[in-house]
């Protein structure tokens, strides 16, 4: 069975359950790999729709190959995003290999619900950017007043100056013609300063000088998939 590409967003090693809430805000996929065998788990949402898994010795589909899956401590998984076609196409191959976790006759009677077209900060979004190792605070800001917050930190004065640190990489890039800005990584002894725009609003997350900023990336680009 071959099922669509999507687009790939990231990869890391940890355990399912802590691979899925990286796909909450999408459609997606996500390719294992583990002890010698490749699998997949299809996700709408973060929840598991779809999966499979197979070895020289195993050819696992549906409620075995999520229970095989989920007992892996940190399987090696690629990411990647489907759009509501891709998502379509998939779940149907997945029906008709069986692969999928719910029988067609207890589908939902309509389509797939239409992706949106902006991105949504909710407390998870926030919450997943916690999670990660070494994330001490993270918070939304719109013209440097913080309007949605997680963690311990001062956020009005931390989105004070992310705002002036915005503006300012804002017209760098645009003198150097480079393009609109991503993201803004100020790295100091003490810790790190991540900011990026987020549809209206902008993002600062501050960390622990020795976080992994892979994760960190990783999560804030999971929930701002629709910018």
């Amino acid at each position: 069975m071959t099922l669509p590409e999507g687009k790939n967003f990231g990869s890391m090693k940890a355990p399912i359950d802590e691979v899925l809430p990286f796909t909450e805000a999408f459609y997606a996929i996500v390719r294992i790999q583990s002890g010698g065998g490749e699998g997949f788990i299809l996700s709408e949402r973060g929840n598991p729709v779809a999966a499979g898994f197979k070895d020289r010795t195993r050819d696992l589909a549906a409620d075995r190959a999520i229970s095989f899956l989920a007992d892996e401590k940190s399987p090696a998984c690629m990411l990647f995003r489907y759009d509501e076609n891709e998502y379509r196409e998939a779940l149907q191959l997945c029906r008709e290999s069986g692969h999928a976790l719910i029988k067609e006759s207890e589908a939902p009677p309509c389509a797939v619900p239409e992706e949106r077209s902006a991105p949504s900060l909710t407390d998870g979004a926030l919450d997943l950017i916690l999670s990660q190792p070494g994330v001490i605070a993270v918070s939304a800001f719109f013209e440097g007043f913080a309007v949605q917050s997680a963690g311990a930190a001062d956020f009005d004065r931390i989105a004070a100056v992310a705002e002036d640190l915005l503006r300012a990489g804002s017209k760098i890039a645009r003198d150097l013609e480079t393009g609109d800005l991503d993201q803004i990584i100020l790295e100091t002894p003490g810790g790190k300063l991540i900011i990026a725009p987020f549809g209206d609003l902008s993002i600062c997350i501050l960390t622990a000088s020795n976080a992994n900023l892979g994760l960190v990336r990783l999560a804030l680009r999971s929930i701002r998939w629709g910018e």
